[in-house]
């Protein structure tokens, strides 16, 4: 039998050397290794020269008129500043001159923060005579922090206030731990601050599925990202990669998507302030009215919340966010005395809902103490005795059972007084 090492190669054996393909790897040719872009050589910017060494500042600069979203940059220079101090709960931003306010987001090592957190970009935007200046100071190495940390005291000390969108509790912590690392005082600690998180929650709650950044972006200020953009959560990964290759072309998308953050906190804080401003506006919807209702009776201001509460009801509610806003409307109206009124929205809570209790053993409690109606207040417990039993077992059903059962008791004894007992 021939040696089968020896066996002349088939047709198709031939026709694939012919083309080049072999069995192997020892006669591929090597791959060129992809070359090494440094940031300088992908954005715009330049060196800033320290006691420390070198820092890169990435600069651009946008006209008033430039639109970002829906928005012009303008807006916020337009904007009732005494709205934004309300907004921040910091009354020394009263005092702040608007231009001379710092708008603040950084890009770190890592999210959860801690004092191994480093931020490798800092986004400063800040108005510059009539041009709104977006300054990125990038890390180039672990080793120019030093300079990067002396440059932004210098820069830092220029503004009289801060706006940033979580920034009190991420930002700000992050960039002050690490001027104390390097002993310098943090030059932040003296700046009042408009965190933007908070109010943009009290407002679109109710009206988003998620109030982060970048939603509020799409559903609230009409600002489209390009595909340049990048994920924030995989953004430490990527300065990660690029500390190991030294290939800075992922940064540039980073640092897109840094910049896009600090111009949305220009126009998100100017949407905001226009809604508190003018709740009342068509452009206001029932959802972020329902929110705004909620502020005013957090705030103490019931007058204001029982406008925003019946407002939101005059639009398209959601079903769910219909009955929550009756629910509430009622529960203000009786905490001012008011139960008159607060009765037709129990009873059409009642009539609607089918996993709350609460409007029946309201409507109870005044038929039985306003009218003195027991006929009724009796009715209603036993509808919400009805409505329990259909509940699954466990204790919230035996509790609530229990307090109706000892409540209609009551009732039924009013309603039927044992005789009296007659001298004989």
């Amino acid at each position: 039998m021939p040696n089968s090492a020896q066996t002349p190669p088939s047709d198709i054996q031939r026709r694939l050397r012919e083309l080049g393909v072999v069995k192997g790897t020892r006669q591929l040719a090597a791959r060129p290794p992809r070359p090494r872009l440094a940031i300088e050589d992908l954005v715009p910017g330049q060196f800033r020269t320290t006691s420390h060494g070198r820092c890169f500042v990435c600069e651009e600069r946008y006209g008033p008129d430039h639109l970002h979203g829906d928005l012009p940059l303008s807006a916020f220079l337009d904007l009732p500043w005494e709205i934004a101090v309300h907004i921040g709960q910091d009354r020394a931003l009263a005092s702040a001159d608007r231009r001379r306010i710092c708008f603040l987001d950084t890009e770190t090592t890592g999210l959860s923060g801690g004092s191994g957190t480093m931020a490798f970009l800092v986004g400063l935007g800040f108005w510059d005579g009539d041009a709104f200046c977006l300054q990125q100071y990038f890390l180039r190495d672990p080793g120019d922090e030093p300079a990067m940390i002396e440059t932004l005291v210098e820069q830092l000390a220029q503004f009289e206030g801060l706006v940033s969108f979580n920034g009190r509790a991420f930002d700000v912590p992050i960039l002050e731990n690490r001027f104390i690392l390097a002993r310098l005082p943090p030059p932040t600690t003296r700046l009042p601050h408009l965190d933007l998180l908070p109010p943009a929650r009290r407002v679109w709650r109710y009206a988003l599925p998620s109030c982060a950044l970048g939603s509020l972006e799409r559903a609230v200020l009409g600002v489209r990202r390009e595909q340049a953009d990048v994920p924030s959560g995989v953004i430490p990964w990527l300065y990660r990669d690029y500390l190991r290759t030294g290939d800075a072309r992922e940064m540039k998308r980073v640092l897109y998507h840094n910049a896009v953050d600090i111009l949305s906190l220009v126009t998100l804080t100017a949407r905001l302030c226009a809604i508190l401003d003018n709740p009342w506006s068509d452009r206001v919807s029932g959802a972020e009215l329902y929110g705004l209702a909620r502020w005013y009776a957090g705030d103490e201001q019931p007058a204001e919340a029982e406008r925003a509460y019946r407002a939101a009801l005059r639009t398209d509610l959601p079903t769910d966010l219909r009955l929550r806003t009756m629910s509430d409307l009622a529960q203000l109206l009786k905490r001012a005395d008011r139960r008159d009124q607060a009765f037709a929205y129990w009873q059409q809570l009642a009539l609607e809902t089918t996993d709350d209790v609460t409007p029946h053993i309201e409507l109870a409690k005044y038929l039985e103490w306003q009218r003195g109606n027991l006929l009724l207040a009796a009715a209603w417990t036993r509808s919400a005795l009805a409505l329990v039993e259909g509940w699954p077992r466990g204790l919230r059903r035996d509790d609530t059972r229990a307090e109706l059962r000892h409540r209609l008791n009551r009732l039924e004894r009013k309603l039927n007084p044992p005789p009296a007992n007659r001298p004989t």
